[in-house]
């Protein structure tokens, strides 16, 4: 005799495992379509279909974590943390989880749960999620990684790089991760730090913008112009769709404010022309000439782009010194100074900014000596500026003295 209790003979049974798997081709059919919206951006049409999946399959990972995705994309994070919030509850319940073949697994609903409240600025909870995902599996890199970031974009930079070294340690081979570290060296000015790190990783991984973008960063913070430049210029010619961004935030870092010349044609008689030991009274016969006379004169400073008025007016931000350089000269033509030498102010009196010309007027006083017999190297004064321009960058070091010896700023 049959045995009664035999599933397998039980016609509502079988009509119910029937139906389960009609729901379950339905929901399948429904994730197809929400598909091809996707491919096509049709994200309001592909959520809907997501949705009918889950009416059929109220456990479907691959649903939810597609409605997270798309609701991200379009800043609706409140949304997305909804949707990845049950992806998270489905797959720690062993009892309700989704096992099918492209679920989402539960270390990557942690992570895509905490994207989602990194984007909404929910930083404590988004560390939480990052923690729990690695916790899960410490030979995963991706959590760590991932917190890296946060904690790199936060200015927890210790702890970022406690982070990425952490993962070194798991992908030794991941250019990603030498990306990383040296994004974060260049955060820190550790810039011959971040070049080693950058060239490792553009060795290990090809056609990387931003590790390029990176290296540029760093040969510039160590002065290396040219080699920066030569990073823009594979940014420039790179097919990547994602380099021009790249190449232009580059080319803005590298196009610094600097000088352009020196004019002193309306100074009241200073000369950048005129070498060492001129006498002083020759500037202004009528007011030099008495020992401890004095008087002011200007020198019009040009420069490559619209300054910060309130900076390039400050006349803290400017400094009046004797050349000791290749590039400036050598004040006296090296000679040693004597006590005949006229003084130097460290600051100009008074500095005006015209924001038609692009040019600042220093205004400065010179005073004679007590002896009346004082000299002075003109062609060899220094005058640096180290304030910003109109957008915030500081002056390019390489041009951000000038003097007359000097054809060029330096």
């Amino acid at each position: 005799m049959a045995d009664l209790f035999d599933s397998s003979n039980d016609p509502l049974a079988a009509l119910t495992q029937d139906t389960s798997g009609q729901r379950a081709q339905m929901a399948q059919y429904s994730i197809m379509q929400a598909a091809t919206y996707m491919q096509n951006n049709q994200n309001d049409q592909a959520i809907a279909a997501f949705k009918k999946a889950l009416a059929m399959d109220p456990q479907s990972t691959t649903a939810y974590t597609y409605i997270g995705k798309i609701y991200q994309s379009q800043g609706k994070n409140a949304e997305a943390i909804k949707a990845f919030k049950e992806v998270a509850r489905i797959q720690s319940n062993p009892y309700v989880s989704d096992s099918s073949s492209n679920a989402t697994s539960l270390i990557d609903a942690h992570v895509n749960l905490g994207n989602a409240y990194l984007q909404d600025k929910q930083y404590t909870l988004s560390e939480k999620e990052f923690k729990a995902a690695a916790k899960l599996d410490p030979t995963n890199p991706l959590p760590d990684y991932t917190l890296g970031l946060q904690y790199a974009n936060t200015d927890r930079l210790a702890e970022a790089e406690t982070q990425f070294l952490k993962v070194k340690k798991i992908s030794p081979r991941d250019g990603n991760v030498y990306y990383a570290l040296g994004m974060l060296f260049n955060k820190q000015g550790r810039y011959d730090d971040a070049v080693d790190n950058l060239q490792k990783a553009l060795t290990l991984k090809k056609n990387f913008p931003a590790a390029h973008y990176e290296l540029g960063v760093a040969y510039d913070g160590l002065g290396r112009t040219d080699d920066a430049k030569d990073q823009l210029g594979i940014l420039q010619s790179s097919t990547d769709s994602g380099a021009y961004t790249y190449y232009q935030n580059l080319k803005t870092l590298l196009s610094k404010p600097g000088m352009i010349s020196l004019e002193t044609k309306n100074s009241g008689g200073f000369s950048q022309f005129l070498g060492p030991n001129v006498p002083l009274w020759m500037l202004d016969p009528t007011l030099l000439t008495k020992p401890q006379s004095g008087r002011t004169f200007s020198v019009k400073i040009s420069f490559n782009t619209d300054m910060n008025v309130s900076s390039v007016t400050n006349i803290q931000n400017w400094t009046i010194s004797r050349a000791n350089s290749a590039d400036g000269g050598y004040y006296n033509n090296t000679m040693p100074v004597t006590a005949k030498e006229a003084a130097l102010p460290t600051n100009p009196e008074m500095v005006a900014y015209n924001s038609l010309t692009g040019e600042a007027t220093l205004t400065f006083r010179l005073n004679q000596n007590a002896t009346g017999d004082a000299v002075i190297d003109q062609s060899h004064i220094v005058f640096k500026f180290s304030g910003k321009d109109a957008m915030g960058r500081d002056m390019d070091h390489t041009a951000d003295e000038v003097d007359g010896y000097s054809a060029t700023p330096f």
